[in-house]
């Protein structure tokens, strides 16, 4: 049904692909990070510690979680820029 040419509409369905999965694993690490985290918060409530800076605040989480998504988003354009040059 798609009016593109199959060597144009398969090399986009591929850099889908790869875009995908790449936002799993990155999905699948902020998991593995957060359980990390919160283990980590609960040994030390435990013990009755604290640690200076341990706890990042949500607006500290977003401007990592930006700068990342950033890189991710320029690393995409590069790829696509590259993609299409190509055909």
């Amino acid at each position: 049904d798609s009016k593109l040419p199959a060597a144009v509409r398969n090399t986009l369905l591929e850099l889908f692909g790869q875009i995908e999965r790449e936002f799993e694993n990155l999905y699948i690490e902020n998991l593995e990070l957060r359980r990390e985290i919160d283990t980590l918060n609960e040994r030390l409530a435990g013990e009755g510690q604290t640690v200076d800076g341990a706890e990042l605040s949500k607006g500290q989480l977003k401007t990592k979680a930006s700068h990342s998504t950033s890189q991710l988003s320029q690393k995409l354009k590069t790829t696509y820029k590259a993609s299409t040059s190509k055909v």
